[in-house]
């Protein structure tokens, strides 16, 4: 019967510890928007980013209908990448080209005395034919992007046949290299770009020229596009802070806390002056101002507005988990600046299973790592299954579990210490026991 009593206790203890996560695990929760698409993603709000309890963002979670977690995995929003094209000058250029010799036949007749005679003669000669070719300016001017591929358009002749070019790049026209051999392309409707297009183009180059190598009768070039992408500024949130003024033995000081486990990648100081500068240095720590450390000595931050003053370059943030923060200022300041504080955009990337509608569950101290990691299912990596998801949104925000979720109550459940103490009398019944046979196997008056 005492063998039993440990197993039985423990399956009583351990069951309650660790029960399937819900949502009511959770501070609040909020609809998603629907979509047919299996792979879904959702911009995180700033108040969804400020309730978060861990710096990794793993509490949070996304349900289906019937409650049951979904995977998922979060990362960052990256920027946003547009296409561009620009239409670039050409020159073409005329060129005799030597090819296989040709026999010609003449024939002359005369006719003397009622007679008719003639003369055949047969002569080889050399043939020549006008090819065209053509330079390209890729940087017609400074501001030219890098382009990731040249589209071209034109005729040639015979219209079937492939159209093979020798490609050269390079900054000097006597000195150009080659890059593509042979570069068969097609004037056919066809859906795939490589069959009208040049690409791989090496870096930092003024020219291109084209080349036709193959025994085409006639190739004119008629337009030239430029395709490349720009990538935007990444996208991110800002909250902005009114510090309070906090008297030291060691002066006046501005002191703020942290509104979240998320950390902030940078902030910036603004004055509360128009048109001014402050400057000071910048403290931060987790307990009180004496155990603060320097992570930012002499800052210099400013509100101008002036076409021909840069603006002020954001202070970077240590990756260390601080909670507190705490600032000098210039002497004589009379009102408090604002901070304000830059947090990257994150997303979250779910798979859904045609159990919709959604929701999706944050703020939970007991979460410390993605019960369902979506890195191992999908296809590809995670960064090609974030651009081919489907962007839904928050429908509206509720309370879940309740702003108790947030905070580790300050003293254990009386379950949890019972398990320890039940885990511990184990470990030491275990290790009695083991000793006890030990010293058995070893008794030389047993043996």
């Amino acid at each position: 019967m005492r063998r039993l009593l440990y197993p039985c206790l423990l399956i009583f203890l351990i069951g309650p510890v660790r029960a399937t996560t819900s949502q009511q695990d959770y501070a609040y929760q909020a609809l998603l928007s629907e979509t047919d698409q299996p792979l879904q993603r959702i911009e995180l709000p700033l108040d969804v980013m400020l309730a978060l309890t861990n710096a990794n963002l793993s509490d949070l979670a996304v349900f289906n209908v019937h409650g049951k977690q979904q995977p998922h995995a979060v990362m960052r929003t990256p920027a946003a990448v547009s296409e561009h094209t620009l239409v670039l000058p050409f020159h073409e250029f005329s060129s005799f080209q030597r090819q296989n010799s040709k026999t010609v036949t003449r024939r002359e007749q005369s006719q003397q005395a009622g007679s008719i005679s003639e003369l055949r003669t047969t002569e080889t000669i050399a043939v020549e034919s006008v090819r065209k070719d053509y330079l390209i300016e890729l940087a017609p001017d400074a501001d030219t992007p890098e382009f990731e591929r040249i589209e071209l358009r034109w005729v040639h002749e015979p219209a079937g046949q492939l159209l093979e070019l020798k490609v050269e790049v390079g900054n000097e026209l006597d000195n150009l290299r080659v890059i593509k051999q042979r570069k068969n392309l097609t004037n056919q409707s066809s859906d795939d770009n490589a069959w009208r297009s040049i690409d791989d183009i090496p870096r930092n180059h003024k020219y291109m020229r084209l080349s036709p190598v193959n025994a085409v009768t006639r190739f004119e070039l008629q337009q030239v596009h430029g395709h490349y992408r720009k990538t935007g500024q990444v996208p991110g949130l800002t909250h902005q802070i009114e510090p309070s003024l906090s008297q030291q033995e060691q002066g006046e000081f501005y002191f703020f806390e942290f509104p979240s486990a998320v950390r902030a990648e940078t902030m910036r100081i603004i004055p509360s002056t128009p048109h001014s500068v402050i400057k000071g240095d910048l403290y931060a720590g987790n307990a009180e101002f004496d155990t603060r450390q320097r992570i930012y000595s002499g800052f210099s931050q400013h509100n101008i507005d002036d076409d021909e003053v840069k603006p002020s370059k954001p202070i970077r943030l240590t990756r260390r988990n601080l909670d507190k923060a705490w600032f000098s200022i210039n002497p004589g300041a009379t009102s408090p600046p604002l901070v304000e504080l830059n947090y990257p955009q994150y997303e979250v990337i779910f798979l859904g299973d045609d159990n919709g509608p959604y929701t999706l569950a944050w703020g939970n101290y007991e979460n410390k790592v993605a019960v369902t990691d979506l890195a191992g299912l999908v296809e590809g990596n995670l960064q090609q299954a974030q651009r081919r998801s489907a962007l839904v949104s928050l429908v509206k925000i509720q309370v879940s579990g309740g702003t108790a979720r947030l905070t580790a109550p300050t003293e254990l459940p009386w379950q949890k210490w019972l398990l320890w103490s039940l885990l511990l009398a184990a470990a030491l019944v275990t290790g009695k026991m083991s000793f006890s046979l030990y010293r058995e196997m070893n008794d030389p008056q047993k043996t």
